[in-house]
């Protein structure tokens, strides 16, 4: 089971892996041969479901093509994608899945750059790749840090390839900075919220039932927070995406359901957000939200919520992984007999 220490403990994983990232991915992206096709990203194991995530940065800020599998589904189905100068990204926090493995020795048959984004530097996955990107966390795959560091690890990498490969512009220093002080905003949020999670998590532990919505960067996170949530039990808890909220599940949101919103002030997807929080309330169901103080359309329209500080899309949805990392932890010790 997670412990507060381990959650206390992120903060500086995640300094030393932005430091580190910071003085090394953009480097490594001089290196790559980009091609002219879709950058390929696969995920193993735990973190599948990390790689889906890596499209938006990637689409977003360099206008790329972006293909993201499972390594399983890609070897299967994708290798006809493969082709000489192709791009492949293997996401895996061990780097010993044999899949992914054997996906690299077919990318290098085939001509192609295979990057890896880990935090196992030693690994037989990091033998094979072309480039390395190297995350800085202690613990297994399981471990809040490795999760949360490995997730800013892979929007970092995208802000990094977007300042080497694109003309800058200037809300590229806004972002940076945000990056810069993110360590710093998840130790004030530790020591500054705690009374506030406690209290959220003491009322999430209660329940019989939870859907956790999240969209864009912040789809990730709920997604890992409901993967968390499931190890509790007597509380069943989904991840649903928000215009998937929208179209199929806010009119089934009724009276003693809870739904819990996942959101920032500069989200590209807090409109929808903020209709899906707004169905919410009108069927009768209770809205919890975690935002920050300028959201103040969801703000307004919750039950109860954690607010957090303001900053842009990116950083921001990390910040809000270990929030949930730590409402997950705090939630599991509310509920102990």
């Amino acid at each position: 089971m997670v412990n507060r220490q381990q959650i206390q403990e992120i903060p500086g994983a995640l300094r030393m892996t932005l430091e580190k990232a910071h003085a090394e991915y953009g480097a490594v992206v001089r290196k790559v041969r980009w091609g002219d096709g879709p950058v390929n990203i696969c995920g193993t194991g735990d973190c599948a479901a990390l790689a889906r995530a890596a499209g938006i940065p990637f689409e977003m800020f360099l206008g790329w093509p972006v293909v993201v599998h499972p390594v399983e589904v890609f070897q299967n189905y994708g290798l006809s994608l493969l082709q000489m100068r192709s791009v492949l990204m293997m996401i895996s926090a061990a780097g010993e899945w044999p899949e992914a493995q054997e996906l690299a020795r077919n990318t290098l048959e085939h001509g192609g750059t295979t990057l890896a984004l880990t935090n196992a530097p030693g690994s037989p996955l990091v033998k094979l790749a072309d480039h390395v990107f190297a995350v800085r966390a202690e613990g297994d795959t399981q471990t809040p840090a490795v999760t949360v560091c490995m997730h800013a690890a892979l929007n970092y990498l995208a802000f990094e390839a977007l300042r080497v490969l694109k003309k800058h512009k200037p809300w590229w220093d806004v972002l940076a900075k945000d990056f810069d002080q993110l360590p710093e905003k998840l130790e004030w949020v530790f020591t500054q919220l705690t009374p506030v999670v406690r209290a959220v998590a003491a009322e999430v532990a209660r329940l019989p039932r939870l859907s956790i919505v999240g969209g864009g960067f912040y789809h990730y996170p709920a997604w890992q927070a409901a993967r968390r949530l499931r190890s509790l039990p007597g509380l069943q808890v989904s991840s649903v995406e928000v215009s998937e909220f929208l179209n199929e599940h806010a009119h089934f949101a009724r009276r003693g359901n809870v739904v819990l919103f996942l959101s920032g002030s500069q989200s590209k997807m807090k409109k929808l957000v903020h209709r899906g929080a707004a169905q919410t309330r009108m069927n009768g169901a209770r809205v919890l939200s975690l935002t920050d103080s300028n959201d103040q359309e969801l703000v307004a329209g919750s039950d109860l919520g954690i607010l957090v500080p303001s900053l842009f899309e990116m950083p921001a949805s990390t910040l809000t992984l270990f929030m949930l990392e730590w409402l997950a932890m705090e939630v599991l010790y509310a509920a102990k007999p």
